[in-house]
C-alpha cells in the first residue's frame, strides 16, 4: 500500500510539473502572409505597390509579449543579404494569454524585385526573443511611370480673342 501511495504522488508531481511546463510556453503557433487584410489565402508572391499583410498567433503567452515584423532582402540585385527595407519594421503587443499580431505594409512601387524574406519574432516583457518565424516571399519590381502627356485646352483661352463685329 506504501508504494502505492508514493507512486501516485509521484505521478501527481511529475503531471504537475508537465502541465505546468506546457502552459507557462508562449510560442508563435503560425505564421501566415497574404494579399488580405485576414491573410484568409496565403501568397508568397507580390507586386510593387500591393499591400503585404502578415498575421502570427501566439500561443500559451502568461504576460504581455510582443512581435517584431520586418521584410529583409534575401537575393535582391542591388541589396546586401539581410538588408532591411526601410518602412518595414513594426512592433506588434500582444496581450496576456495571447493572440493575433497582424502586420500590414504597402509595398513601394519603386522596390528592387528579387526574393524577400518577412520575418516575425516573438519577444517576452523582459526582450528576449522567444520564438520567430520567417516565410520567403518574390516581389516583382514596379515599372517606372509612364510620363503623362501635356495636354492644353485652348477653349478657354480668351486672350487672341479678337473681335471684328464693330
Amino acid at each position: 500500500m506504501k508504494n502505492r501511495i508514493q507512486l501516485a504522488a509521484a505521478c501527481a508531481v511529475l503531471l504537475a510539473v508537465g502541465l505546468a511546463c506546457n502552459f507557462s510556453t508562449a510560442n508563435m503557433s503560425s505564421f501566415k502572409v497574404g494579399k488580405d487584410k485576414a491573410v484568409t489565402q496565403e501568397a508568397t508572391s507580390f507586386k510593387a505597390g500591393e499591400t503585404l499583410y502578415g498575421a502570427a498567433v501566439i500561443s500559451n503567452a502568461m504576460s504581455k509579449t510582443t512581435v517584431k515584423f520586418y521584410l529583409s532582402a534575401d537575393d535582391v540585385k542591388g541589396m546586401t543579404k539581410g538588408e532591411v527595407i526601410k518602412g518595414s519594421n513594426v512592433d506588434v503587443s500582444v496581450p496576456d494569454g495571447g493572440g493575433t499580431a497582424t502586420y500590414s505594409v504597402p509595398l513601394p512601387g519603386n522596390i528592387p524585385g528579387g526574393k524577400y524574406i518577412l520575418s516575425a519574432d516573438m519577444h517576452n516583457e523582459a526582450g528576449e526573443k522567444k520564438d520567430g518565424k520567417t516565410v520567403a516571399i518574390t516581389i516583382e519590381a514596379g515599372k517606372a511611370p509612364a510620363p503623362t502627356p501635356e495636354t492644353t485646352d485652348d477653349s478657354e483661352d480668351n486672350s487672341t480673342n479678337s473681335d471684328d463685329s464693330n
